[in-house]
């Protein structure tokens, strides 16, 4: 019996030392992805698919592969310590006997801020006066323009940049 009374003040105790704000529910907002929607060069207002797109940063110690197949949209995370994140977005085309890839580096400037969230979840990073800015390589250059909608990273509900090809 008195086992049981001391397994209980146990009980209570480890459960009344937790309080709602050591759990980060995960629908609480941290640190937004920024959205990149890909639309087609001649009629901008229609999206056009990426068939084979791998993204990579674009830095000599840092290899991060993200791939994705048949895409007009994806979110990929923004340098946390840096004013700026280079990527290189590398399109693969499949032909008969053949395989092009095609490489072009964007780099994207901005400036951040810490947000305060809660006790649970800490700080969240939110970016402001958002460029993009596609490395040219003449007539070589599958992402042939890129324009910034949204200046303002601090959600994903919705693109932030549209990449015309």
């Amino acid at each position: 019996m008195i086992k049981r009374i001391i397994l209980l003040f146990l009980i209570i105790f480890t459960f009344k030392g937790c309080t709602k704000d050591d759990i980060c529910p995960p629908d609480t907002a941290t640190t937004a992805k920024i959205v990149i929607a890909f639309s087609d060069f001649a009629n901008p207002a229609n999206s056009k698919n990426v068939n084979v797109l791998s993204v990579e940063t674009d830095y000599e110690n840092s290899v991060d592969v993200i791939s994705f197949e048949n895409i007009n949209e994806i979110a990929i995370p923004l340098s946390t310590t840096s004013d700026s994140t280079k990527y290189k977005f590398i399109r693969t085309t499949y032909r008969t006997n053949d395989t092009l890839t095609n490489i072009d580096k964007v780099m994207f400037i901005y400036q951040r801020q810490d947000s305060y969230v809660n006790r649970a979840c800490g700080y969240k990073m939110e970016y402001f006066n958002l460029e993009a800015k596609v490395e040219e390589e003449g007539t070589e250059n599958w992402i042939k323009q890129v324009t910034v909608i949204r200046e303002t990273v601090n959600d994903e509900n919705s693109p932030h940049v549209t990449m015309l090809h």
